[in-house]
């Protein structure tokens, strides 16, 4: 085995580590908020706008990342990743909005 892809295993195990322990914290969390009846409407209206908060500075870092791409890497499979990164999380949230607007109108 490689040393790049002995590190590439790692680093790939260390991301799904991170997913996993995310996971775990979330569902511990979810369970002591539950029990102390912390999900009320305030904190729903609070989680709403912190999360069309991070979609508007995720959109913003997509295209400051697919602009670096074009600078110091060019045309390349990386640009093109970056693209369908880009055009995914355009329409997951026309999806979302229409689905949101649907429901609630």
């Amino acid at each position: 085995m490689t040393d790049q892809l002995q590190n590439a295993m790692i680093g790939c195990a260390g991301l799904l580590a991170g997913v996993a322990a995310s996971l775990i914290l979330q569902l511990i969390y979810r369970r002591h908020g539950m029990r102390k009846r912390l999900f009320d409407e305030r904190q729903q209206w609070i989680t709403n706008q912190a999360k069309a908060a991070g979609w508007n500075v995720t959109t913003f870092l997509l295209i400051v990342a697919w602009a670096l791409i074009i600078v110091f890497d060019g045309i390349s499979t990386t640009f093109f990743l970056m693209t369908g990164v880009f055009v995914l999380h355009n329409v997951v949230y026309i999806f979302s909005s229409v689905y949101h607007a649907n429901r609630n109108g």
